[in-house]
């Protein structure tokens, strides 16, 4: 399972609309406050909503700006990807083919935007396909509980300045 966390921004009948930060994998190292990437990436990551169904009996104990864990299975995201990715490009490349065999470079171009758009066409018929599909949607894990820290202090051992 592949977890993800987020925060609640709505609460909605069966469930609630959870905000994600997308974020690089370049926060990971002690240079990440100097480095260009890391900075870069902060500058362009943007949040993304996405609806996750809850059971009743969590749903009550949830409000809004709560952390939470959402997840999908590896392999759900694995052939989401292939299809993603591989169907446009395999019908652009069967497409420019056969535009090739039929006649000359301006058909082999013609094949390939043909078969890049139905490709589109085609991820676009698989996400319709699956959009009830429950595999295919995140699901909620759990609620993370963030505590403020609360140790105390005491600040007459503290060195003066």
């Amino acid at each position: 399972m592949i977890e993800e966390r987020g925060r609640i921004v709505a609460l909605g009948g069966d469930g609630i609309w959870v905000e994600t930060v997308q974020r690089s994998s370049c926060h990971g190292c002690a240079a990440k406050s100097g480095c260009g990437t890391g900075l870069l990436s902060d500058f362009w990551s943007s949040a993304s909503r996405v609806y996750v169904p809850v059971p009743q009996r969590q749903l009550s104990s949830l409000g809004l700006h709560d952390a939470v864990v959402i997840g999908i299975s590896e392999n759900t995201l694995a052939t989401s990807a292939l299809v993603v990715y591989l169907l446009p490009l395999v019908g652009l490349l069967v497409g420019a083919q056969a535009g090739n065999v039929l006649g000359a470079e301006p058909l082999a171009i013609a094949g390939a935007l043909f078969g890049l758009v139905a490709g589109g066409i085609g991820v676009r018929w698989f996400g319709h396909r699956n959009r009830s599909n429950p595999s295919m949607t995140p699901q909620f894990l759990r609620a993370e509980i963030t505590q403020p820290c609360a140790t105390p202090v005491d600040w007459s051992e503290l060195p003066k300045p």
